[in-house]
């Protein structure tokens, strides 16, 4: 199972070594989890629902959807780790004794994920969302220096004072249900929590939703909780910038989806959680506006438009149409690809400049004309640009505010949603022209252009819909707005 194969991987990096077996034993686990993920994954699909064992795993369409995202974040992270974190070690940022540990950790962060999405059980996923902060600080703070240590210990710090909210929501929620399902484990399963929502104890349950949002709420990194974000996503190796952004923030909100799913059923219907998201995702989209223009270092623009997402993402989902759901799930894909694919070329523009700072990135369609196409379809899909799939997305839901009576929203969504477009050109287009510096190394290899793989994905979704995915994102659909 790909949860044993991740925790055997990391233990097995351990041992290894030499680099060769360390990116052997990458490989074959790569391999194990895709082969593992991908079949849990098309069996869950083909039958609705899938349970290993006794039950105490189970996926559905909505597991099944943050399962395949994992996997292929994963795969194109850790590949793209071997060349990058070769590179760190060369210029002495870190000894190379610690490169097992690297690894080791990213497969605990993994491990830690993939049991996130595939327990039915909410005490369970909390327990799953604890682990990933002890193993993801550790790994944003991997190069020891003070700017990463300051960044690692404002992520533990506002992780987990709000993860203790969550766990705060969840103590309310098993102190509404025990009376109804006995003090047990079952009784913080989702599965069995519909058959009782609508006798749970509504202030209980209020209280412990309103905790389990905001403590959830602050590792997705809505704003204002998303003070930890800019400085984690700007501090680690851009290869674990790509999956805090594309992976862990979709794995805290898949959290508060598994609660928002269970009171749409409960007397508070689907207004009160509704209200919530939607609220936190315009005020995000809002805030990251001015951020995203004013900003300078390169990375921490990424980390401000990964909240920015989120906030587009909540918007949708909050709306609770099939139409806006719809369109928040793909998109829910589409920025993972989208952002992972931004992070790994921008972590290789870093290594190349030696900086950060957008201010001094010059002419890179002049020393490096691959990463330059790159960064422009990069530029393309984060921005919602079509015929980019994440335009689909982005207009599936924003039509959705219109639609049930939100225009003002809407207006101001679309209105944000420009300045930040125009945010993102005016920065790019800084970088990729103008006079390099003598810094600069100039040269790549045409190899580069595979880094875009994510993206074109993306471009295909845009122009075209396999029916086979469409039918997953309607199960996805009708997870959300209808429970189990």
């Amino acid at each position: 199972m790909f949860i044993g194969v991740a925790v055997i991987a990391a233990v097995g990096m351990l041992f290894s070594a030499k680099d060769t077996y360390l990116k052997l034993l990458n490989s074959v686990a790569l391999v194990l989890l895709t082969l593992s993920g991908g079949w849990t994954i098309r069996k869950t699909l083909s039958q609705g629902s899938y349970a290993y064992g006794t039950g105490i795993f189970y996926w559905d369409a909505l597991s099944a959807l943050l399962l395949g995202v994992i996997i292929m974040i994963a795969v194109y992270v850790i590949l793209f780790s071997f060349r990058y974190m070769e590179e760190e070690v060369s210029e002495k940022k870190f000894p190379r004794t610690r490169l097992k540990w690297y690894y080791f950790w990213i497969w605990i962060f993994m491990a830690t994920m993939l049991l996130v999405v595939s327990t039915p059980n909410l005490g369970i996923i909390w327990v799953g969302i604890e682990g990933t902060t002890l193993a993801t600080t550790l790994l944003v703070g991997f190069y020891r220096n003070k700017q990463a240590i300051e960044a690692a210990w404002k992520y533990v710090i506002l992780c987990v004072v709000g993860i203790s909210f969550a766990l705060l929501g969840t103590m309310l929620l098993f102190a509404s249900v025990a009376p109804l399902l006995g003090q047990s484990l079952g009784a913080l399963d989702w599965r069995m929590l519909p058959n009782v929502a609508s006798q749970l104890d509504l202030t209980l349950f209020r209280l412990g939703t309103l905790f389990a949002i905001v403590g959830y709420g602050a590792k997705v990194g809505f704003a204002p909780m998303h003070a930890w974000l800019p400085d984690a996503h700007s501090q680690a190796p851009s290869p674990i910038s790509a999956l805090l952004s594309a992976v862990l923030l979709n794995c805290a909100l898949y959290a508060i989806l598994r609660w928002y799913s269970l009171a749409r059923l409960t007397a508070l219907g689907p207004d009160f959680v509704g209200t919530i998201l939607m609220s936190f995702g315009f005020l995000s989209l809002a805030l990251m506006t001015g951020f995203i223009l004013l900003q300078k270092d390169i990375k921490r623009l990424l980390a401000y438009s990964s909240v920015e997402h989120m906030g587009i993402l909540a918007i949708g989902f909050g709306l609770g149409t099939k139409e806006a759901v719809w369109g928040a799930s793909l998109h829910l894909l589409l920025h993972g690809l989208t952002k992972a694919n931004l992070f790994v070329i921008v972590g290789r523009l870093v290594q190349k400049t030696g900086t950060r700072q957008m201010a001094r990135i010059r002419g890179i369609f002049k020393v490096l004309p691959y990463t330059g196409i790159i960064m422009v379809l990069g530029l393309l899909s984060i921005t919602g640009t079509p015929p980019f799939g994440t335009f689909r997305s982005e207009v599936s839901i924003l039509s959705g505010l219109f639609k049930t009576g939100h225009p003002l929203l809407g207006f101001f969504s679309i209105l944000f949603l420009t300045v930040i477009f125009a945010g993102f050109l005016y920065h790019f287009l800084q970088m990729l022209y103008g006079k390099p510096s003598s810094r600069h190394q100039p040269g790549e290899s045409v190899s580069t252009l595979a880094l875009a793989i994510p993206l074109l994905v993306v471009l295909f979704l845009g122009l075209f819909i396999p029916q086979s995915l469409n039918q997953a994102l309607n199960q996805v659909v009708k997870v959300i707005l209808g429970g189990v």
